[in-house]
């Protein structure tokens, strides 16, 4: 009988498969980089704008999305400044811009560190990118909910209620940034972030210290910028007891 040959088949001779690994979505194509397609991408492909930010055009991306960010915390501070009128409708939308861009690049030097921290082998160029992104995000949500903000600053003059209301917008906002600051690291391969979610906390701090330091934001004083420093707590406890009076 004839014995047919069999093929080599050494298990050991196979090689492994390739591990998968985290990979960033391709960037929007250059000949689409245009602040409409910004703004598309920081909604429906943040990571690719991501991703964008890192490349040649990440200039003109980061151009696009500070002027977007400027734009929209402008008009939700002049909306806000219509509950009281008259100086507010100009000092508001500057307080609000000015507080958002002093909380980034305060916290820029912690955000570097801790992203380096985390396992992330970044430029300090390209974490200002992310933060920027991230705050762009959170300045477009807040431009979506001035509607609603307006519909009250019209229909009711309790300063509590609308501090209250615009703290919760901005809580909600700002969760959405920072979950697109994780999203970037995630799809990096770093998971859990424990440094990052350090620093999320600080800049929260660091924003709502920031409307105490440059109130009133909402509201009218004898002064364009306050004369006594306060705990941004104490300073909400104060107004809520002085409305209860």
């Amino acid at each position: 009988m004839k014995n047919e040959e069999e093929p080599d088949t050494n298990p050991n001779d196979t090689e492994p498969a390739a591990e998968s690994s985290p990979v960033m979505p391709p960037p929007i194509p250059v000949a689409g980089v245009s602040f409409a397609n910004t703004i598309d991408a920081l909604l429906k492909r943040p990571l690719a704008l991501l991703h964008q930010l890192q490349q040649e055009e990440g200039t003109r991306v980061g151009r696009h999305l500070l002027v977007l960010s400027i734009t929209c915390l402008g008009i939700f501070g002049f909306i806000l400044g219509l509950s009281s009128g008259d100086r507010q409708l100009w000092s508001a939308p500057l307080k609000i811009i000015t507080g958002v861009a002093v909380s980034g690049l305060i916290t820029l030097p912690s955000f570097y560190i801790f992203s380096c921290l985390n396992g992330l082998d970044v430029s300090l160029r390209s974490v200002a990118g992310v933060l920027g992104a991230s705050l762009a995000l959170v300045s477009l949500l807040l431009i979506g909910l001035a509607p609603v903000l307006w519909i009250f600053t019209q229909s009711t003059d309790s300063l509590v209620f609308l501090g209250i209301l615009s703290l919760l917008f901005w809580g909600g906002s700002l969760a959405f940034g920072l979950g697109l600051i994780f999203r970037g690291f995630d799809a990096c391969g770093i998971k859990g972030g424990e440094y990052l979610k350090i620093w999320a906390a600080i800049f929260t701090l660091v924003t709502l210290q920031m409307s105490t330091a440059l109130r009133p934001i909402i509201g009218e004083a004898e002064t364009l910028l306050p004369q006594e420093k306060k705990f941004f707590v104490h300073h909400w406890m104060d107004e809520i007891s002085n409305a209860s009076d």
